[in-house]
């Protein structure tokens, strides 16, 4: 959804870029009789400016609507962009075991991962509530995910390997679980909220209840 609101400002910005610059240079030749080469070169400085203005208003405004100040979005924006990659490797190699259950507790743990950075993404302030996600959970269920596949594809399982095999599977249950705690903390707010509605809406309705409306 979001990258579609993306496509959408851009076309928006190219197109108003584009008008200005028609406009630009029509006005300049025809109104101001200004030499056609100048003219189309003033049009083209003037849909330049509209375009990469408009550019900096709009994101201009998502930044103070987040809450917080330039750096700290560009930062959590880059954050957010390097989580981006290492949830794209974290599905790479999902499949690439055989284990079945392996399998699937890979795949919950992408998708907890994937659900943390959507909420993240649309609320950039919520990174604070899960700043050990992105700095050390992620990076741990990612690198361990890789190495277990890594040791799958090896045509001889010593002892060692095997050893290594369940050790890695095992941390990497442990790591799903530490995730989807993270998921829980970022949502511990939502849920509070949701419960003080729900019991407001109880003694909305318990009230109208002892008091009904007086017939006329």
């Amino acid at each position: 959804m979001k990258s579609v609101i993306h496509v959408a400002l851009f076309l928006f910005r190219l197109g108003v870029g584009g008008s200005a610059f028609v406009l630009a240079w029509l006005v300049s030749w025809l109104a101001f009789g200004v030499p056609l080469g100048l003219s189309f070169l003033s049009g083209i400085v003037a849909g330049i400016f509209t375009f990469f203005g408009m550019g900096w208003a709009f994101a201009n405004k998502t930044i103070k609507n987040s809450g917080l100040n330039r750096s700290e979005y560009k930062y959590i924006t880059q954050q957010l962009k390097d989580g981006k990659e290492k949830i794209a490797r974290l599905q790479k190699v999902m499949f690439s075991v055989g284990n079945v259950l392996t399998i699937k507790q890979n795949y919950d743990g992408k998708k907890v991962a994937k659900r943390i950075q959507k909420i993240v993404e649309d609320e950039p302030k919520r990174f604070y509530d899960v700043e050990e996600f992105y700095y050390s959970h992620l990076d741990s269920i990612v690198e361990l995910t890789e190495k277990y596949a890594f040791l799958t594809k090896q045509p001889v399982k010593s002892k060692e390997i095997q050893l290594s095999l369940s050790d890695t599977r095992h941390t990497i249950s442990s790591m799903s679980k530490t995730i989807e705690q993270d998921l829980s903390n970022l949502l511990a707010n939502d849920m509070e909220t949701l419960q003080m509605e729900l019991d407001y809406a109880k003694q909305t309705i318990e009230r109208k209840k002892d008091n009904p409306p007086r017939k006329i």
